[in-house]
């Protein structure tokens, strides 16, 4: 073989042995300077202390490898019995759920309203909800999970009220609506009503009003539909 090949070898032999040396005794320091700029490496307990952690999602399963906790910016809708139900809109925060899996509640903000609530629920259903608009309105509510009896809380720029519903109709208001309160009401409602598809039946959207004002008042804003 030649002189010239030979040298050339020898000398990326030597060339690799110092490159392997630097990889394994620089290792170590490269690792200790991560862990030291990421957070710290023991909190004199033995265990690791990290002063910011930066993440999309994080997810907590139990011992099944159940989730748990889900905290993020971007959570999922509820699934329910395999069949998804959508939020409306997107929700951040922190979702809790039984072992079994299921949905029981949370801590989330609302994208684009801005609104803020905390939610409890049974396996099927919403039943508490405490939650504030992003300028001065705020509602707390609880009732039983098939919807037909509750008691509700309420406060905005036009004042507080206290509900009752019993049987799927509203039972108790005080104080009563102001006519302003209740036409910005029925203009709200049937504006959603008219986005069903197919349309509702009257008797579907009255029995939907009289869980939100008196039968006298859904009656008018029937009419004008």
């Amino acid at each position: 073989m030649d002189d010239r090949v030979l040298a050339r070898l020898e000398r990326c032999e030597r060339a690799n042995r110092r490159l392997r040396a630097v990889v394994v005794l620089g290792l170590p320091l490269l690792l200790v300077v991560a862990l030291v700029g990421f957070g710290k490496l023991d909190d004199g307990g033995g265990r690791e202390v990290v002063d910011t952690l930066q993440v999309r999602e994080l997810v907590v399963v139990d011992s099944q490898d159940v989730v748990r906790v889900r905290l993020g910016g971007h959570l999922p809708d509820a699934v329910i019995d395999g069949k998804r139900l959508p939020r409306g809109e997107q929700a951040a925060g922190v979702l809790l759920y039984d072992d079994t899996g299921r949905e029981r509640g949370g801590y989330v903000t609302f994208t684009p309203s801005r609104n803020v609530a905390l939610t409890l629920d049974t396996r099927e259903r919403q039943v508490a909800l405490f939650a504030a608009d992003p300028e001065d309105g705020a509602v707390a509510r609880i009732g039983r999970a098939d919807g037909s009896d509750w008691v509700e809380m309420r406060a905005g720029p036009s004042g507080a009220h206290f509900h009752a519903g019993r049987a799927r109709e509203l039972v108790f208001q005080q104080p009563p609506m102001a006519q302003s309160e209740v036409a910005a009401f029925c203009s709200g409602f049937m504006a959603e009503v008219s986005q069903a598809a197919p349309p509702l039946p009257e008797e579907q959207v009255l029995a939907a009003c009289r869980q939100y004002m008196p039968e006298a008042e859904c009656q008018e804003c029937i009419r004008r539909r």
